[in-house]
């Protein structure tokens, strides 16, 4: 079988060796060989409207007749034709066209004339309002595609967005090599548009500075210290990040001046800056210099950010650390003084006593009194008591400034060298705790203290009138100022910034997430064209449609909620009316399925990972997506077995010098393979093939809960890091004495969709719409399940606007009361059994509609992430009106979805259902991840236990793929005998399942020793 290529069209390249990899082979059956239906999309696609049925039979003979019906099924499919004979053509879909349209008709197998092939095809075009590839059109496609690098230089984004155009114009699809050539032409163009533009405007002096780069002997050691990531926030690690910074000041200067005038969209500097990253100092300097020097400007650019949000991040950290302590300290003086009193407390009391006792004569003397005095209590401890009674007791604050004086050195030490490199700006340029900083910095520069400087160089407003006297100034024998508390002042300026920089008074321009809040919104004229194209629900509709129809909504779940709390239909529920109290009322559950599944999987056969690995790969091919960075190696296909043991040792925790000890693995070979090949991208791309696989199995329609909605859930998992890094966190609960991060997964149907690493520190919550918006599988979920950490004050509000729901489990239904809201006049409400807690503002949500359609689009172009927003949303004032609307329309989904929850018990169970798989998908991950001693996550840096995450899910996913494999092969046996019943008990099966699999033993990669043959495994399985 031949794919339609137009033959009109030339290459540009003689050398087919250097066309540009942009699909794998896969991909390119997917787009450019014959569709494999299943029934359903025979049905569909082989159905004949009139017109077309008048085509198909006024063709000559039963052979034109039968290749004109498929042709036209395939052309709507596909939207390309093929040159192909019968014998290429699935026998399913020919049994199926000759059945339907040609019943008691005998086919000749025989190929039909070209004539008649180029006649068919120009029907069908004319009919379906299509036109055929003309030449003229490689100059328009071309120009597209350049436009398209400049935003994206990703050649698989070029050609979806390529064919999504070509679709849209109703223009039929050119063959692979034409749209190879033209996207390869276009990446070309680019790189030479931006390589003369740098030639351009790259002064001498720039050219100078960025060559140092290059050609410095210590150039080497340098560069490769500034890529490696801190390992914490202590003083050592950020002595380096500001000497990493300090290295990158000129050339970040550079960037901060051309870049704008490259007009490069942020995510080609991230791919650019992913380049330079990846690529070593020798690939570098056989670049072409333009072009290494695009790399290294956008590194600089984001690398130099990068540092800075560590820097300040640190700063916020050992600040914190410094307070707590000072806290901890005032807090144990204080006690000890009040247990000292306690203590003293008799003891002076029967002291006192004694100028009352009439047991002693008024002629006693002195001596005898004092004499019971000191057995009452001793002298030194007399002395003491008398002493701490005649001075004025200190209060908490006073401890506290106590406590921060012992402090100081750890300060002086930690705090002020980050706060003296981290440059902090305000909208006010009169603020005054920017004005502290400034001072304090020109005040260290001169090597002064703060007490040398006169108190009338102080910035005005920055010392309150309750800590003027004693705490933060020092008076005189007079009550006047003498001078001021350095140590203290500095303390109490750097608590202030922290406090102005949480609520975003105070920010970063030279920073990656914290930047003002306006700058990271993206201006709505100006992308325009683009937010039409991604088609937002929230931006379709206008918002008093989408306004008046949750009103409407919420007001109907009301009335219904409280009339059949009323009537009692609400079984699953139990109403205190004393109390006003609602419980669920639970009967006790019985999992079977549990069982069952057991028992299945205890029937097969076992094998080891490795053969298992290699099965699935075989089926999907997914290893092709672990393509290498350098495009001089893009046509070097990766050896298999080294990319299966690379992935496996990283999975599992061995490690690659731990897996060449025990498998046929050279540790060169891994260590190659892994630096080659092993990136974020690509393991995500894998990863997305092996779902999408998993996708088209029979099974997978059987795992969903209704036809309504697709559930995905979202839940973290704790790990601990073999190697401390940034993002590491303590935790005793999970880490005991190491540092941790959590591994956030959303899971649809049994499959991992998207995995990141967040700090063990962060709310699950705010990265909740990132994960669920970054799925670059087939696989959409729109009802996303979670526990109560997935909630906070805008995420219903944030998902809905992007057409998704949010559908977490509650806990107590006491508490989720509270968070119920009505549309209308609350004193409507005040007959039902349970009121509102409020009412919503619509107003307050209308008001301010272009501020959220600001937010939203920027969410939607990615060029601010969800967690960044919530942060600075909370950061913002409580008066502030954004804020205030996007909380109080939040309020308006959540309450609609609360008393859906209430009154319809099969959500609760379909949400607990969904919860309850990827708690199961977290049981697998964590096995996995312990088969080599210790459930954590190995790598030196956060880039590398990211790969490292990435792996575990890959191989969670292949022993997904498999089981589902196993189970679709058994379901379709079933389908066809018609057994309903093993179709239900085959259902409840789930496919994250490791028991029949060995992971540990000597790893045989080489050698395919123990193939797997389903035939074999399956024919032991019986349903009794």
């Amino acid at each position: 079988m031949e794919n339609f290529e137009d033959t009109h069209i030339p290459p540009r390249r003689s050398d087919k060796s250097k066309r540009l990899t942009v699909l794998s082979e896969a991909e390119k059956a997917a787009l450019y060989e014959l569709p494999d239906f299943d029934d359903f999309q025979r049905t569909e696609f082989f159905a004949m409207t009139e017109q077309e049925h008048a085509i198909v039979f006024r063709r000559n003979g039963l052979r034109a007749q039968v290749y004109c019906l498929l042709q036209i099924g395939y052309f709507k499919a596909k939207r390309t034709f093929f040159q192909f004979t019968l014998q290429d053509v699935p026998r399913e879909d020919i049994t199926f066209v000759m059945e339907r349209y040609f019943q008691g008709m005998a086919l000749a197998e025989r190929p039909i004339p070209s004539k008649e092939y180029y006649r068919q095809r120009n029907e069908i075009v004319e009919l379906l309002g299509y036109r055929l590839w003309l030449e003229s059109d490689v100059s328009t496609l071309w120009d597209k595609a350049v436009k398209l690098a400049r935003n994206d230089v990703t050649p698989t984004f070029i050609l979806t967005e390529l064919i999504v155009f070509l679709n849209s114009q109703k223009i039929v699809r050119p063959g692979y090599t034409t749209l190879q050539t033209i996207i390869g032409d276009a990446l070309t163009s680019e790189r030479n548009h931006l390589e003369q533009l740098i030639d351009e405007i790259v002064d001498e002096a720039a050219r100078t500075e960025l060559k140092k780069l290059l050609i410095r002997e210590d150039t080497l050691s340098e560069l490769a210290a500034i890529k490696q990531d801190s390992k914490s926030f202590s003083y050592p690690m950020m002595v380096v990040e500001r000497q990493k910074r300090a290295t990158l000041e000129p050339w970040y200067q550079i960037a901060k001046v051309l870049l704008p005038k490259l007009e490069i969209s942020q995510q080609n500097k991230n791919y650019y800056a992913s380049l330079a990253n990846f690529y070593s100092i020798y690939d570098l300097r056989r670049l072409k210099p333009g072009q290494t020097y695009l790399y290294l400007l956008c590194y600089a650019w984001q690398r130099y950010q990068q540092l800075s949000d560590n820097l300040v991040s640190s700063f916020c950290y050992q600040l914190k650390k410094r307070e707590e302590e000072t806290k901890a300290i005032s807090e144990q003086q204080f006690t000890q003084a009040m247990a000292s009193k306690q203590q003293e407390a008799p003891q002076v009391g029967r002291l006192i006593l004694l100028y009352v006792d009439e047991a002693i004569d008024d002629t006693a003397l002195f001596g005898t009194v004092r004499d019971q005095a000191f057995n009452i209590m001793p002298k030194d401890s007399l002395i003491t008591a008398g002493q701490r009674l005649c001075e004025k007791s200190p209060s908490q604050m006073d401890l506290r400034w106590e406590a921060v004086d012992k402090v100081t050195a750890r300060c002086k030490k930690n705090l002020r060298p980050l706060a003296m490199a981290t440059h902090f700006s305000s909208t006010d340029t009169q603020n005054p705790w920017l004005m502290a900083l400034n001072w304090m910095k020109t005040v260290f520069s001169r090597q002064q203290t703060l007490a040398q400087r006169p108190v009338s160089e102080i910035p005005t407003d920055t010392i309150p009138k309750r800590l003027r006297p004693h705490h933060l100034l020092v008076l005189d024998e007079e009550g006047k100022i003498a001078s001021i508390r350095g140590d203290r002042y500095e303390f109490w300026i750097y608590r202030q910034i922290r406090k102005r920089f949480d609520i975003n008074e105070l920010y970063l321009n030279d920073s990656v997430v914290n930047r003002r809040f306006s700058d990271d919104l993206v201006s709505m004229e100006q992308k325009a064209d683009i937010l039409k194209k991604l088609d937002i629900p929230w931006l379709r509709q206008p918002l008093d449609e989408s306004i008046d129809a949750l009103y409407t909504e919420l007001g109907q779940q009301w009335k219904l909620f409280d009339r059949e709390l009323r009537q009692g239909k609400l079984k699953h529920l139990e109403y205190d009316a004393i109390r006003k109290h609602l419980t669920w009322r639970r009967k006790p559950k019985v999992n079977k399925d549990e069982a069952l599944k057991v028992a299945f999987y205890a029937k097969l056969q076992a094998h080891g990972i490795a053969d298992i690995f290699r099965f699935v790969n075989d089926q999907c091919h997914f290893l092709s997506a672990l393509t290498p960075l350098q495009p001089r190696y893009a046509k070097k296909i990766a050896d298999e077995d080294s990319l299966m043991a690379v992935i496996i040792a990283q999975a599992l925790n061995h490690g690659n010098l731990s897996m060449a000890e025990t498998s046929d693995m050279p540790y060169h070979v891994l260590e190659a393979t892994y630096q080659q090949y092993l990136r974020l991208s690509t393991l995500k791309a894998s990863n997305d093939r092996i779902s999408n696989f998993i996708s088209e199995f029979s099974i997978f329609p059987y795992y969903s809960f209704g036809l309504e909605s697709l559930y995905g859930s979202v839940d973290g998992q704790k790990l601990e890091m073999g190697t401390p890094s940034l993002k590491a966190r303590h935790s005793k609960k999970y880490f005991r004495r190491g540092k941790g991060v959590v591994a956030y997964t959303l899971l649809a149907n049994h499959i991992a969709l998207q995995t990141e690493l967040i700090g063990a520190h962060e709310h699950e919550s705010h990265f909740l719409f990132d994960i669920c918006y970054n799925n670059t599988s087939n696989i959409m979920p729109t009802a996303i399940t979670g526990d109560m950490h997935s909630i906070n004050k805008a995420n219903f509000a944030i998902l809905h606007w992007f057409g998704m729901k949010l559908m977490p489990r509650f806990v107590s239904l006491q508490d989720q009361l509270k968070h119920l809201y009505c549309a209308d006049d609350i004193a409507n409400y005040e007959k039902f059994l349970i009121p509102p807690a409020g009412q919503i503002s619509r107003a307050l949500i209308e008001s301010d509609q272009a501020h959220i359609d600001q937010i939203v689009a920027t969410l939607g172009l990615k060029e601010m992430t969800q967690n960044t927003l919530i942060k600075k949303l909370c950061a913002l004032p409580p008066q502030n009106r954004t804020r205030k609307a996007i909380f109080e329309f939040d309020k308006l989904v959540r309450s609609i979805y609360t008393l859906k929850y209430l009154r319809d018990p099969q959500i609760e169970r379909d949400v607990h259902r969904s919860q309850n798989r990827i708690e199961s998908y977290h049981q697998l991950r964590s096995y996995t991840s312990q088969v080599s001693g210790k459930k954590q996550l190995i790598g030196r840096t956060d880039l590398e236990a990211a790969i490292t995450n990435q792996c575990g899910r890959l191989i969670a996913n292949v022993v997904i793929a498999y089981n589902s494999m196993m189970l679709s092969l058994l379901l379709d046996k079933y389908k066809a005998a018609g057994n309903e019943k093993v179709i239900e008990l085959l259902q409840k099966i789930s496919p994250v399942a490791w028991q029949h699999i060995h992971f540990l033993g000597h790893y045989d990669f080489k050698n395919n020793r123990n193939p797997i043959d389903f035939d074999e495994i399956l024919a032991r399985i019986t349903f009794d």
